[in-house]
């Protein structure tokens, strides 16, 4: 039997309402759900947050009727094990829900254990509704589950002709005003933001929120040897980690772990597949990239960035040796570029923002 329109549109709508959990959830996914009976919405919800209510018990509590005899659209197969709360499949049978339709299934139930318990108990289970479209949304979790790695957001701002900074490597003013609040949007959402000694130096960044509500995210510093003035911005209080090489002076490092601040040393060079296990082991589930070119590059050169972000302003900044985005190899055609899928474009103010995913997690 196949899926209505009007199947579709309520599947829809559940997917835009788990959206509004990013940055809130995790480790736990996105997940949106809406209820329908006698062809009407009585009730919608969706996870807000890692330890409260999933959105299948949300939709319920926010029924405006009986839900008995109703049909749950919901963008993940309802969970059918305790965890921080009861079993989602355990609230819909006991609500008296008549069909279950479900976008994609759950990494953590391979045997569709909540399926064969819904199905035994009355409740008739269709999955597929949708389902690229919340394998998208559910991307960061995928990957958790499969790769024991964060999710890896870069972000970059250039000037119409792909330059991310002046020759001498000023790069402040680049874009507008609501292109600044939208990144602090982003960075309230993240549980870490990453960078360079070279921007450390460069900028003195603060890496913080500033212009939206939210808490500061985990600063996390790639210095080899530990030339980031111990006053930076980088280091104003314990929220930060350092991972730098054996060539740090002793000092430095002493100097930074009387401040509070955890200085990782690595031995040689500083291997970025090592630093994301160490950061997924300590919690780390969204990873946003402010960087320069080289930090850029290697991440992309490593295969490490899932998704790509780019504020781009109406501006030409020119010159030869003025900065571009990344480095690296001058390929001689097209043949062997990697292409962003599922790529959005949205205007902030006057400048455009491209966003794009490197790869899907399945």
């Amino acid at each position: 039997m196949k899926f209505t329109k009007s199947d579709t549109a309520y599947m829809e709508l559940a997917l835009s309402l788990s959206q509004r959990g990013f940055g809130k959830t995790q480790p736990n996914p996105m997940v949106g759900c809406v209820i329908v009976k006698h062809g009407k919405i009585i009730g919608q919800g969706y996870h807000q947050k890692c330890g409260g209510a999933h959105a299948e018990v949300n939709a319920l509590k926010n029924c405006k009727t009986n839900p008995k005899d109703a049909t749950v659209y919901v963008t993940l197969d309802p969970c059918n094990h305790v965890g921080k709360t009861g079993r989602c499949t355990e609230a819909l049978m006991q609500a008296g829900v008549k069909h279950v339709m479900s976008a994609t299934d759950d990494p953590h139930d391979k045997k569709h254990e909540g399926e064969k318990l819904l199905k035994k108990n009355g409740i008739s289970f269709r999955r597929g509704l949708l389902s690229d479209e919340s394998r998208l949304i559910l991307q960061p979790y995928l990957k958790w589950v499969s790769k024991k790695l964060p999710y890896v957001i870069l972000k970059v701002a250039t000037t119409l002709d792909g330059k991310i900074a002046t020759v001498n490597g000023v790069s402040r003013g680049i874009t507008s005003d609501a292109s600044l609040k939208e990144v602090h949007r982003l960075r309230a959402n993240v549980d870490a933001i990453l960078t360079g000694s070279g921007t450390a130096l460069q900028d003195n960044p603060h890496l913080g929120v500033r212009y939206t509500k939210g808490i500061d995210p985990l600063r996390i510093l790639l210095d080899s040897s530990l030339s980031t003035p111990a006053n930076s911005l980088m280091f104003r209080d314990e929220n930060c980690i350092v991972y730098t090489t054996y060539q740090a002076p002793k000092n430095r490092i002493q100097t930074l772990e009387s401040k509070g601040i955890e200085v990782v040393t690595m031995g040689s060079s500083i291997e970025l597949l090592t630093v994301m296990k160490d950061l997924f082991a300590r919690g780390v589930y969204l990873l946003l990239i402010e960087a320069g070119s080289s930090v850029m590059t290697s991440f992309l050169n490593e295969k490490l960035v899932d998704r790509y972000v780019q504020f781009i302003a109406p501006k030409l900044l020119g010159g030869e040796d003025s900065l571009t985005g990344f480095e690296g190899e001058n390929p001689v055609d097209f043949y062997k570029v990697v292409g962003l899928k599922n790529v959005e474009w949205k205007q902030f103010g006057e400048d455009m923002r491209v966003e794009g995913v490197y790869r899907i997690y399945s």
